[in-house]
């Protein structure tokens, strides 16, 4: 319940800050100007401008905040999808599935959001929240399926790709497979010494019994 109203407090101050940055089209405006001259194409493509018309023609604040907001949508979508791949790339390809297609989809419905209250800002705003918050539930919700606990390094599967580990259980089990065989090597090396060591201690060990044999034998003798 405290979460939800948490959430629900961060979302209304989130809309609040907007609505506020929306009055008389100040930081607003100037934030969308930015947001659309980071990709000047896709914006244009938003916006439904042909293209080369924005050099010459000015653009009205809502042609600018369409624009905007296409780049946000753009941004906000992508990063979920790199960072998905990063994550598959660093071994853990289960996750990064989760993180991917859970951000895709919470960095739609966020910049749909952050549309309605200020297109442009809001957009890629809410975009990049959705992403964060729809990668986390993604990721946690791919690791369930697979039966992976963070803190459990041999639970899910066994992925390997031309040799090389890809989920945890599969590098914890190379990592035990390399100790195994140094051990095994580290044995063999030991092993003569080991060899030579028991054989002098064997010949210690019957000369010290021959000699209290004879001890034995002569006190028997003199005793006489």
């Amino acid at each position: 319940m405290a979460d939800k109203q948490m959430g629900a407090t961060d979302f209304l101050m989130f809309q609040t800050l907007l609505n506020q940055m929306k009055q008389a089209g100040g930081p607003t405006a100037t934030f969308n100007r930015s947001i659309y001259g980071l990709f000047p194409k896709t914006a244009m493509k938003a916006a439904g401008i042909p293209m080369g018309a924005g050099v010459v023609t000015p653009l009205s604040q809502q042609a600018v905040a369409a624009g905007a907001s296409g780049v946000g949508r753009m941004v906000s979508t992508r990063l979920p999808l790199a960072q998905g791949v990063l994550q598959t790339l660093g071994g853990d390809p289960i996750g990064g599935v989760g993180t991917a297609g859970g951000g895709y989809l919470g960095a739609k419905a966020g910049a749909a959001i952050g549309t309605a209250i200020a297109p442009g800002i809001g957009t890629l705003a809410g975009g990049l929240i959705g992403g964060l918050a729809g990668g986390a539930a993604g990721q946690s919700v791919t690791r369930g399926i697979a039966g992976i606990d963070v803190n459990n390094p041999l639970t899910g599967p066994d992925l390997s790709l031309a040799g090389i580990p890809l989920s945890q259980y599969a590098k914890t089990k190379k990592s035990l497979e390399r100790a195994t065989e140094l051990e095994k090597k580290r044995y063999k090396e030991l092993a003569p010494l080991y060899e030579e060591a028991r054989n002098r201690q064997m010949a210690r060990d019957m000369i010290g019994s021959q000699m209290g044999l004879a001890q034995t034998m002569l006190g028997s003798v003199y005793g006489r």
